[in-house]
């Protein structure tokens, strides 16, 4: 295993030199050549292009072995920032997006960069999993010695199928998804010794129950 994620790792470094120089030379000929943006298949090889870039940083994040640092974290600060990080994207795409949270909740041992990572990779898949108008809760509690939130979506849900596979890596429905998203989210969660669950109905929407220790 630890052979190959060296491999894998090799191969992201070896694929990432030439690529910067392809994204390079896509930015300086749209700079020379404006008139390029009217090419029928400039967007899509841009958009290829973003999805390479987003594969090798998921590959990377997902390869990576190495433990990151742990503190003491106050998750209303981390959820605090997500809302803020939000903002335009819930304005520009007319969703609408609630957070129930106590005034008082107590720190987790943890990285808060890492667990925003997780919570933003939840709800932007529950964003893109509903329609214009589309409701995305967050909530956050304390139950006994444990903090549990839940990620809630009013879209299109998922099949018992879906729902087997979600958490295994490239396994996706979706047309430029790299299917490392949620594996990467999982990987993070069982780092903070916490657990992830999902709920699905179709036609009805899903929700995401993660639990975390506290101190």
């Amino acid at each position: 295993m630890e052979d190959t994620i060296l491999t894998i790792s090799k191969v992201i470094h070896e694929i990432r030199n030439p690529l910067t120089l392809i994204n390079s030379s896509l930015q300086l000929i749209e700079s020379m050549h404006p008139e390029v943006k009217d090419f029928q298949f400039w967007p899509q090889t841009l958009e290829d292009m973003a999805y390479v870039n987003q594969l090798l940083d998921d590959l990377a994040a997902f390869s990576d072995k190495r433990r990151f640092f742990m503190c003491e974290v106050d998750l209303k600060e981390v959820v605090h920032s997500l809302e803020e990080s939000l903002k335009p994207y819930v304005l520009m795409n007319k969703k609408h997006f609630s957070v129930h949270m106590p005034a008082q909740l107590p720190y987790l041992f943890g990285n808060p960069m890492k667990l925003k990572q997780a919570f933003l990779n939840l709800l932007k898949n529950a964003f893109e999993a509903t329609g214009e108008d589309g409701c995305v809760a967050m909530s956050v509690r304390k139950y006994l010695d444990r903090i549990i939130i839940r990620i809630s979506d009013d879209g299109c849900g998922m099949n018992q199928e879906t729902i087997e596979a979600l958490f295994t890596p490239f396994s996706t429905h979706k047309s430029y998804g790299t299917g490392l998203g949620l594996a990467i989210t999982q990987k993070i969660i069982h780092a903070h010794y916490g657990e992830i669950e999902v709920a699905s109905t179709l036609g009805r929407g899903t929700v995401f129950t993660i639990t975390l220790p506290h101190l």
